[in-house]
């Protein structure tokens, strides 16, 4: 089969040669297509851009989720907004002391599709008893909620179509009005390396509305490049969480299935090099819904 791919610059990106492409569908939201690879397994696609893999995506779900529970002393109240696949929702249900579980997705048909196809992604996690899945708008959602949460995680596509406006300083002003005392909101925040000023920008809004801002990346093969994440609230300082108090964290809750994180991994990936440093001063413009981040076409 012919290579698919997905650009970072207009002269550089990412491809794989699929053995064949499983299904192609068109919902009322976006393009769904789902691929068979050698190495990577089922991979899914969105509008042409890579959302994840069977290989690789326990690097980007428990970057976006274990971080965040592991940062709250005592989460028991968790909302995701996206996170179709139900790759997110498998993370959160391994801790056993969380009570409820909110997933708030837009597109009915990509959890249909995922329920499907992706079972090593989510893993039944769709069944556990403590979720409750609701079909629609993110931000329309929060705004008519009352309902207050220890731990948001914003699993989404990146800053463009139906998800632009989910990167502004209204919605995480928003975000923040849900999040009960100590809570957290974990989201990603593109890559660094390829989209610097998107990087910084998302970052500058984050910081106008969350007194603690921390950011933490890793390397996703599928997305060909690294991808960061921000860890953000206003009661917890995450590089004052201390390792004996990370540790014993991790003892009580005893999750044995984790692939990538642990305590020495969480105090490490929240050290930000120089590099990086510099490059959040990149865009220091903040996104607002009136003047949203430009999007970027990744299509080939």
């Amino acid at each position: 089969m012919k290579e698919i791919k997905e650009f970072h610059q207009s002269n550089s990106g990412f491809f794989i040669i699929p053995k064949e492409k499983i299904l192609e569908k068109k919902t009322n939201f976006q393009r769904l297509e789902l691929f068979e690879h050698e190495l990577y397994g089922k991979v899914l696609r969105l509008d042409g851009y890579f959302q994840t893999s069977e290989f690789d995506e326990f690097l980007y779900h428990e970057s976006l989720v274990q971080f965040p529970l592991f940062a709250h002393p005592n989460p028991k109240k968790v909302l995701i907004i996206g996170g179709g696949d139900g790759g997110s929702l498998k993370e959160i249900i391994k801790h056993q002391t969380i009570e409820t579980i909110k997933l708030v997705e837009l597109d009915k048909e990509v959890v249909d599709f995922s329920k499907k196809y992706l079972n090593k992604i989510h893993k039944n996690s769709f069944e556990d008893q403590r979720v409750n899945l609701i079909f629609d708008d993110g931000m329309k959602f929060l705004e008519k909620n009352k309902e207050t949460f220890d731990v948001i995680i914003l699993d989404l596509t990146d800053p463009s179509g139906e998800s632009k406006n989910l990167y502004t300083k209204e919605f995480y002003e928003l975000v923040l009005s849900k999040l009960n005392e100590k809570g957290i909101l974990s989201l990603h925040t593109e890559s660094y390396i390829h989209y610097p000023e998107i990087f910084s920008r998302i970052i500058t809004t984050l910081k106008s509305v969350f007194k603690y801002v921390s950011i933490h990346s890793v390397f996703i093969p599928i997305y060909g490049t690294s991808l960061s994440f921000g860890l953000c609230s206003n009661d917890i300082n995450f590089k004052e969480i201390d390792k004996n108090s990370l540790e014993k964290r991790f003892q009580k809750r005893n999750i044995s299935d984790l692939k990538y994180l642990d305590s020495n991994i969480f105090l490490s990936a929240l050290v930000e090099p120089k590099y990086v440093k510099d490059i959040m001063q990149k865009d220091t413009r903040i996104s607002r819904l009136e003047t949203p981040i430009k999007e970027v076409n990744k299509n080939d």
